[in-house]
């Protein structure tokens, strides 16, 4: 099959076609899994606990990461991973279609789409991290592939807005979900070529350079400034996670807000990202990647308190200050998300796919624990507590990450 996206044909941007894979990561994962699988739980079962057990088992997904980007590193598979992982999307769609009240399909499908999320977070950005691109249009590349996710944001949150809004059946709109992985799979697999013969093509010289020294081994790797920022990551992925996993039912319980109207203010930020990430790309270009992501678990810290602040001085409030509260919080999240990949690929010294699986293993860990703990504290003590384990655990995030950083090159 021919590749209908050569460098030659390359915006100049920093925009490749198959950047679209990563457009579908944002539309099933940072809007459809968010906003409908909790919601038609909550509402199929009458409890947080089943869903934030699924929303765990998308995270658990992740768990498989390094074994996915481990082998795609050895057998020169990460095209093929890719595309696997937009096929594990449809699956997971389909099968809450048609689920019913079935609810063990409701586990498969959320172990179908943790494999297509993880898979796709660990070989999008490695595809550019790992192709030996200099600090500047690393930056550039990894700004562009982020605003395409954050643009599927925008068209999912106002699409999903919309749907809600008419009526359309949770059955409905697992079918939509279903049918957009089914085209990006067909345009990814028309376009992904160049880059995975770039990555391999990048790998071989660095094999070359080191007279092809053996990867370090796991207790090595773990043992190392990469596996200090690795704890760093998980925590600072509880903050991501406990607020953005419950985020609508969060919304309506502690400040009354309708999911429709948190639905469209994933969309309103989606605009703002778009715009700031180009800032933070440009900054990246110049500082690299730390500065950044210390920052962004000071936007955590600063949110999650404010947000606690808003629920214990007001009964009531009006829903514009805890949603505008969010849009900050989620630049965070898109500042975190879009420079974590280079921090771990100057941290490691393994293989971009593996690097990357081992980064999304922590992601994965924390991803599950913090959907658990968060629907289980939510049950116990009430939706306004995932405010206080944003803010504890971008607070222990940061305190690690400034050791961790130390000595990382930029």
């Amino acid at each position: 099959m021919n590749d209908i996206a050569t460098d030659k044909q390359s915006t100049g941007w920093g925009l490749e076609w198959w950047y679209n894979a990563h457009f579908t990561f944002g539309v099933i994962q940072n809007v459809f899994i968010p906003i409908l699988v909790p919601t038609f739980v909550l509402e199929t079962t009458g409890s947080a606990g089943p869903a934030g057990v699924m929303m765990a088992i998308i995270g658990l997904g992740g768990l498989a990461a390094p074994v996915i980007g481990g082998l795609a590193d050895k057998y020169g598979a990460h095209r093929w991973a890719q595309l696997a992982a937009l096929l594990a999307y449809a699956i997971g769609g389909a099968l809450f279609a048609y689920a019913g009240e079935t609810v063990w399909l409701y586990y498969a499908a959320s172990a179908f789409f943790g494999v297509g999320s993880a898979t796709l977070l660990m070989i999008n950005p490695a595809f550019i991290v790992g192709a030996g691109f200099s600090q500047a249009d690393e930056a550039v590349r990894l700004t562009r592939l982020n605003q395409t996710l954050i643009f599927g944001q925008l068209v999912a949150g106002l699409g999903l807005a919309a749907l809600t809004s008419a009526g359309l059946s949770y059955q409905a709109r697992f079918l939509i979900m279903s049918a957009v992985a089914l085209a990006s799979l067909v345009l990814t697999a028309l376009t992904n070529k160049a880059a995975a013969e770039r990555l391999a093509a990048a790998g071989s010289q660095g094999d070359a350079q080191t007279e092809r020294a053996p990867s370090p081994g796991i207790k090595t790797l773990l043992f190392s400034a990469f596996g200090l920022l690795l704890l760093a990551v998980l925590f600072g992925q509880l903050a991501n996670t406990s607020l953005s996993g419950q985020y609508p039912t969060y919304m309506q319980q502690v400040f009354a807000v309708d999911p429709s109207l948190s639905s469209l203010t994933l969309s309103i930020s989606s605009v703002v990202t778009l715009i700031v990430l180009g800032l933070v790309g440009r900054w990246m270009a110049k500082s690299g990647p730390v500065p950044i992501w210390l920052t962004s678990m000071l936007m955590y810290m600063v949110t999650g308190a404010a947000l606690i602040g808003l629920s214990s001085l007001f009964d009531a409030v009006w829903a514009f200050l805890p949603l505008a509260l969010y849009v900050i919080y989620l630049q965070a999240m898109a500042w975190q998300d879009m420079v974590q990949p280079a921090l771990a690929a100057r941290a490691s010294a393994a293989g971009a796919a593996t690097t990357q699986g081992f980064l999304l293993f922590a992601v994965a860990i924390s991803y599950a624990l913090a959907s658990i703990v968060a629907a289980d504290a939510a049950d116990a003590f009430g939706f306004g507590i995932l405010a206080w384990i944003v803010a504890g655990g971008a607070l222990v995030a940061f305190l690690i990450g400034r050791v961790a950083v130390r000595g990382i090159r930029d």
